[in-house]
């Protein structure tokens, strides 16, 4: 056995003296980062550098944060770097998403053409593709000005301010830019302190004689593009030039509170009755907690929406970090369907609550209000046996409430955190019913469940009933020694 461990440890260290300067899934940080020329990364690189210097080979993707970061070397997967420069003169096999300040695709190698075969996802102040640069997949991004040299095969989407095309672009393009008479000194002094050489273009669109686009050409702006070379397709000009819009007589303070009112009547008195007629009893069921515990429900609903934002935080992050670790194991094809799945779970779990929070609970709440003023003027069995004319009182005055200019905050508030308790609270007490159900099955007759007033029935084990259930302890953990005056039995008392 000793041999057989030596004569693996021995051929071990032969295949790590062997293999070269070859290195699973790296994590590199500190000031400087850098991968040789001669050194091959098979899977992902992390990175959070000052400076980060790819010349050798990483097969995988690039993740991370680079101050200052250049790619010479070979990139077989997806690059995702933040930082405030990024020189590309490498080759990037997969996408490239980019958030930073300066972004430049260029070759260092005047005689080869470089090829980056996958799409760009940028937000970076200044965008430059070098003439020497063939670029295969779609361009889109965001800053102050964009600038391709280099032959583009797909479509290119921006948003910025200056748009400049210098060589053959084959899709659509479809950009938004500024005004070419506005002032960009300002943009240089604040690069600065930086330390970063920045020269800003005209603001606007310019397609020189070089530049054709094989595609069509939609662009928007103030003023005309400047086109000296070729458009195969369609061009559009979307004017930005403000347009004089006479000024309307101010809305008076009534008309306003007639369409707050008008609105939160609609809307309430909707949620109210499809409550009513698809729920029915349930939707009543939180009235008891709300006439009987108004501080307790109160409380509760003002917690609960308040720690439904970072929650809701909580779950996006969650879904995000999952898409990520799949991505970084080159998982992509199970990341797009769960990321998807998980995001729309996301969204209808958040909705479903706010809705709840913001609709159906001012709605139960304008049913209690209702239900109040019917109990005064008629009396309470008739409030009980009219829940549809309880409702439309309790909206009218809500929604009258909540109109008025500088405290209907207040009382939309207020109704909020009250009915979000009270539903909380009958929904806790519900699963609690259901949970001892299961202990009320055992004895006869002693089901338990909802009043007619909503509350929670008590339920009654019988004595032989009782006797079947388990001990909570076992008979023999000291039992007999317990102090003076302790009766085990006083948990089983019916009291």
């Amino acid at each position: 056995m000793l041999k057989q461990v030596r004569l693996f440890l021995l051929v071990a260290l032969l295949s790590l003296l062997t293999c070269g300067a070859a290195f699973a899934r790296g994590v590199q940080q500190g000031e400087n980062c850098s991968v040789p020329a001669d050194a091959v990364i098979q899977g992902a690189l992390f990175a959070f550098c000052q400076t980060l210097d790819i010349a050798g080979r990483v097969e995988g993707n690039v993740i991370g944060i680079g101050l200052r970061a250049t790619i010479s070397g070979e990139v077989s997967g997806n690059v995702y770097l933040a930082g405030l420069e990024l020189d590309v003169t490498g080759a990037v096999d997969g996408d490239l998403h980019y958030v930073g300040l300066m972004l430049e695709l260029a070759s260092a190698d005047t005689a080869r053409r470089q090829v980056l075969r996958g799409q760009l996802i940028f937000a970076a102040l200044s965008f430059a593709l070098d003439s020497e640069t063939e670029f295969f997949g779609p361009i889109t991004g965001v800053g102050y000005q964009a600038l391709i040299n280099g032959e583009v095969r797909g479509e290119v989407n921006y948003w910025g301010s200056a748009f400049a095309l210098n060589n053959r672009l084959e899709g659509d393009v479809y950009t938004t830019v500024g005004n070419p008479e506005s002032d960009v000194s300002d943009v240089e002094t604040l690069l600065l302190p930086l330390g970063i050489e920045f020269s800003p273009a005209t603001p606007g669109l310019v397609i020189t004689g070089n530049g054709s686009i094989r595609g069509d050409l939609e662009y928007i702006g103030p003023a005309e593009a400047t086109i000296e070379g070729e458009i195969s397709g369609v061009v559009t000009h979307y004017s930005t030039i403000p347009v004089f819009i006479p000024e309307l007589p101010q809305r008076g303070l009534a008309t306003l509170v007639y369409d707050n009112f008008k609105r939160e009547f609609t809307v309430l008195l909707t949620v109210g009755i499809l409550g009513i007629v698809f729920a029915g009893r349930r939707f009543r069921y939180p009235l008891t907690q709300m006439r009987r515990r108004p501080a307790r429900s109160f409380v509760i609903g003002m917690l609960l929406f308040i720690i439904s934002f970072p929650i809701m935080l909580i779950l996006l992050l969650a879904t995000l970090v999952i898409v990520l670790l799949l991505l970084v194991l080159n998982l992509e094809g199970v990341a797009l369907p769960l990321g998807v799945f998980l995001g729309l779970v996301d969204v209808g779990l958040i909705g479903i609550f706010y809705f709840c929070a913001i609709f159906v609970a001012r709605a139960i709440f304008a049913l209690g209000l209702g239900r109040l003023v019917m109990q005064v003027a008629m009396g309470r069995g008739n409030a009980r046996r009219r829940p549809r004319m309880s409702m439309l009182i309790g909206v009218g005055l809500l929604a009258l409430l909540t109109s008025m200019p500088g405290v209907g905050f207040l009382f939309n508030a207020g109704a909020l955190f009250l009915g979000l308790g009270a539903i909380a609270s009958s929904t806790m007490g519900w699963l609690r019913t259901v949970r001892r159900s299961r202990l009320g099955e055992m004895a006869p007759g002693g089901g338990g469940g909802w009043s007619a007033q909503g509350e929670a029935q008590p339920i009654n084990i019988a004595p032989t009933a009782r006797a079947q259930l388990p001990p909570l302890l076992p008979a023999k953990l000291g039992l007999d020694d317990l102090p003076v005056g302790f009766d085990p039995d006083f948990f089983f008392s019916d009291d």
